[in-house]
């Protein structure tokens, strides 16, 4: 099955393209009804009905076609914009966009500090400081949390993500319980298959009430350095046989991913063009965003000067908007908090070159291309 069942039908993911599909927007933008943001609801509607519980795949940067040749079941969601981690699972696990919670991608500006930070990490002038407190604007009750308050019980095995210091990742998996250490980052998606099934397999049988179990599986890192080829299929593969396992001892499986991946060339040419652009004169602080979608910080009253440099020297490469006509495409609500956290001027890759902040990438996302956008949504019931 590849449609969500609705009251009115059924919708497939070319009927979600079409519904996602608007005029001046490169690809599409996200479901009004069947985003990210839809999985808690999703994910405690499966957790009423089940027998022992439910495990959660998380599966990092699967696209939603080649999930359809591995997995049983799957329907599509879209991701979020930008189309990147940071954004997409903490809207996953709480239901809220990046208007509430207020990361926009994966670097960005701090409200009211004038300072630009990673998300995973801290503050770009200061390596070694701590990640910020205002990481993570509003932090919204997890389904985890919602879960504890239902009766269930809440695991999160975050495996990499526990490696990761500062406000995101606690606020990813606030109300679970976290058991296990810190672990390495892998980009060996066989290793990482194997090592998140193994993961599940020593917390199950839970006792007591219906446990919600969620597992990270990092397939996000291969890709990036290698594109998509047969290990990350021989991956899939691994976890649906793992999910009918579990199903036949009575567990409701649901795996789904928070973004696809797209092919990239590198062009130093498009690299120069950014970088002419992106330079003190022009800009008070440098560029924010991640993989394909990335924003300047114009020095003010240059925002015009400088959104329509970008557009000459990007080209057909990119769209370049600024931030004020996001709301009008759907793209992203420009809520008072990320206007403190958005630059001004936003390039939306639109093909497979753009001026990636790193060009050694095979494989990213982040932008509005369908292959980015539509993720799978499966379920193994028992």
């Amino acid at each position: 099955m590849n449609s969500w069942s609705t009251g009115a039908g059924t919708r497939t993911a070319a009927d979600i393209l079409a519904e996602c599909t608007v005029p001046g927007v490169p690809g599409m933008v996200p479901s009004a009804d069947r985003s990210l943001a839809a999985v808690p609801e999703l994910l405690l509607g499966e957790l009423d009905r089940a027998r022992r519980g439910v495990v959660v795949l998380a599966t990092d940067g699967v696209s939603y076609r080649p999930a359809r040749r591995h997995w049983p079941g799957v329907t599509p969601l879209t991701s979020v914009f930008p189309s990147v981690s940071a954004n997409a699972w903490l809207t996953a696990t709480t239901g809220a966009g990046a208007a509430v919670h207020g990361v926009p991608g994966m670097v960005y500006r701090l409200p009211g500090r004038g300072l630009v930070l990673s998300v995973t990490g801290g503050l770009l002038a200061d390596p070694a400081a701590e990640p910020a407190r205002e990481t993570v604007a509003a932090a919204p009750p997890t389904v985890f949390g919602r879960a504890r308050e239902r009766g269930f019980g809440a695991v999160a095995i975050g495996r990499e993500l526990d490696a990761l210091p500062g406000p995101w990742s606690a606020a990813v998996l606030a109300g679970a319980d976290r058991p296990g250490g810190r672990e390495p980052l892998t980009t060996d998606p066989l290793a990482a298959a194997a090592a998140a099934v193994a993961d599940v397999d020593r917390v199950l049988p839970v006792t007591g009430a219906p446990t919600l179990v969620w597992v990270y599986v990092n397939l996000d890192d291969d890709q990036h350095a290698h594109g998509w080829h047969g290990a990350g299929e021989e991956a899939l593969s691994q976890l649906a046989v793992a999910a009918a396992r579990w199903a036949d001892q009575g567990w409701t499986v649901v795996a789904h991913s928070d973004h696809g991946h797209v092919p990239t060339e590198p062009d130093p040419d498009l690299d120069r063009a950014w970088a002419d652009v992106d330079r003190p004169e022009l800009c008070v602080l440098p560029a924010g965003g991640a993989g394909r979608t990335r924003w300047l910080h114009p020095r003010p009253g240059r925002e015009v000067e400088v959104a329509g440099r970008l557009a000459a020297a990007l080209g057909d490469s990119a769209v370049v908007l600024g931030a004020d006509d996001l709301p009008g495409r759907r793209l992203l609500a420009l809520s008072p908090v990320l206007r403190e956290r958005l630059g001004a001027v936003v390039a939306i890759a639109t093909g497979s070159r753009f001026p990636l902040p790193d060009p050694s990438m095979r494989s990213e996302h982040g932008a509005t291309h369908p292959d980015e956008m539509l993720v799978p949504y499966a379920v193994w019931r028992a």
